[in-house]
């Protein structure tokens, strides 16, 4: 079943960008899977999905980040000694969660408005948990925008979960959660689409990573305001 999954997947990404970026992306997928025996790979539209959120229009598909760019980004971040709690919008399977876990972080929370999709989070999540008995999980249903966040985190995940008008409000949320924290906050955005909001906002882009066209990620910062 996944050989179809896969081969399905480089069908969709050589229709839509081209065939290098395909074998390279599918590559990699079949590696991280195996790597770290989850199932994270096959394409949802939300749009055909019984979801109940005023934000639905603003999101289209449900499509994990590359793996090769996660790891490249969470290498970073290890350098830095980043591992306290991240935050994955939009987590989709729980790919990054996953993955956050095997790079030190402690506490891990994903948030999706796709109740199929938190399901298969959790599911995921408990093929690896025994192996992070000091690690916390946990997987929100909820519309990002509603997401109060919890003061243990300093990273925030972002794979293009949704369009600028959501963006703007989930960063209006980091603003007001940076005033009362005395933490230096990270952001990893993958294929940064609306980079130009966090910028706006005052974060600094620390580090930028493009391997070839579409695959790419920039790691911004921004110290609390009672840092």
């Amino acid at each position: 079943m996944k050989f179809l999954y896969y081969f399905n997947y480089f069908y969709f990404i050589a229709r839509h960008w081209n065939f290098k970026l395909a074998a390279f992306t599918v590559y990699h997928e079949i590696k991280g899977e195996r790597k770290y025996k989850i199932a994270t790979i096959k394409i949802n539209n939300l749009q055909y999905e019984n979801i109940d959120s005023e934000n639905l229009s603003h999101a289209s598909i449900y499509q994990a980040s590359n793996y090769y760019l996660v790891q490249k980004a969470f290498e970073y971040l290890r350098d830095e000694k980043v591992n306290g709690g991240l935050v994955d919008f939009g987590c989709g399977k729980g790919r990054i969660l996953v993955v956050a876990a095997y790079h030190g972080f402690q506490s891990i929370t994903g948030i999706d408005f796709s109740r199929a999709l938190c399901l298969e989070a959790d599911e995921n999540i408990e093929k690896v948990k025994s192996l992070f008995p000091g690690i916390t999980f946990n997987v929100i249903c909820d519309d990002a925008a509603n997401y109060k966040i919890e003061k243990d985190k300093n990273c925030f995940f972002f794979f293009n979960p949704f369009d600028e008008v959501v963006m703007l409000t989930v960063v209006k949320n980091i603003l007001s959660f940076l005033k009362e924290s005395n933490r230096k906050m990270y952001v990893v955005y993958i294929n940064p689409l609306h980079k130009d909001i966090f910028l706006s906002a005052g974060f600094r882009e620390e580090y930028f990573f493009k391997k070839m066209e579409y695959l790419e990620f920039s790691i911004l910062s921004m110290e609390g305001e009672a840092y």
